[in-house]
């Protein structure tokens, strides 16, 4: 791999969907497991904190790419749109940045991640 494609492989962006979800378990299985009753979905997600703006919000992402349409799945040509402007603008921000710097940008990040504190 060239250094300037290593380089790029270790910027600490995390991105989500405007639509995603994060989570180590459904919400159907979490509220089966929580309340023995699956119908509870909808709290669990609200207990879960696991959409795009919670991510954002918790530090786990740092940006959210707009869906067209309410859904990625409608314009498949315009997601990969928003993914590339994105991305394009966050190579140019980061380009001249120093590799160490890059990596132990990326190296606490994903160490934060999973952290929690009452």
């Amino acid at each position: 791999m060239s250094p300037k494609r290593k380089k790029y492989c270790n910027i600490r962006i995390l991105l989500v969907l405007e639509n995603a979800l994060y989570s180590v378990i459904s919400p159907r299985g979490c509220a089966s497991i929580l309340w023995k009753d699956a119908s509870k979905e909808q709290e669990a997600c609200e207990v879960l904190k696991m959409t795009a703006e919670d991510m954002v919000e918790f530090g786990i992402a740092e940006a959210i790419i707009d869906e067209p349409n309410g859904s990625a799945h409608y314009d498949v040509y315009k997601i990969a749109e928003n993914i590339k402007e994105f991305l394009v603008e966050t190579l140019k921000e980061n380009s001249s940045k120093n590799i160490d710097i890059l990596l132990e940008e990326r190296y606490s990040k994903f160490r934060k991640i999973g952290e929690f504190t009452e």
